[in-house]
């Protein structure tokens, strides 16, 4: 009996510490795919329905360079939104989704002016994505390029 305790209080230990999903919130996937279609729609309210509520969400470029706060994110897609040339095409790779972070990688081709895909313009986009209040919000966007061999 000596046990006892602490496994009857464990449960409400635990809980106490979890992020506990809103029941009438969206999955995670239907966050992920509410952002994928906002990117190919050039939706930029529908890209500030799905990141972080919070001062800091990662974007890291192709090249290396990188973004490190909500306000850079944002002011990247206002602009990056309002060129209409540019075509993305997403291919999935992989989504995983644990308690409070879920994950999913794209290969990506991006054809920057409506003329056909760029040869070193594929990439893939790796997306992290942290419950926040019961939400499901992007933390973290990171392009890597695919180096292509010439031949």
């Amino acid at each position: 009996m000596k046990y006892a305790l602490p496994f009857i209080l464990a449960p409400f230990a635990l809980g106490a510490c979890q992020s506990v999903p809103d029941p009438s919130s969206a999955s995670f996937r239907e966050t992920l795919d509410r952002h994928m279609a906002a990117i190919q729609s050039r939706d930029y309210q529908g890209i500030v329905d799905t990141i972080t509520r919070g001062d800091r969400l990662i974007l890291i470029f192709p090249n290396g360079e990188r973004y490190d706060t909500r306000e850079q994110f944002l002011a990247f897609h206002r602009e990056w939104f309002a060129d209409p040339a540019w075509v993305m095409v997403l291919e999935p790779v992989r989504v995983r989704e644990g308690r409070d972070y879920g994950y999913a990688l794209y290969r990506t081709s991006y054809d920057a002016d409506g003329a056909g895909p760029t040869p070193g313009r594929s990439a893939y986009l790796s997306l992290g994505f942290q419950l926040e209040d019961g939400q499901w919000r992007l933390v973290h966007d990171q392009n890597t390029r695919i180096e292509t061999a010439t031949d």
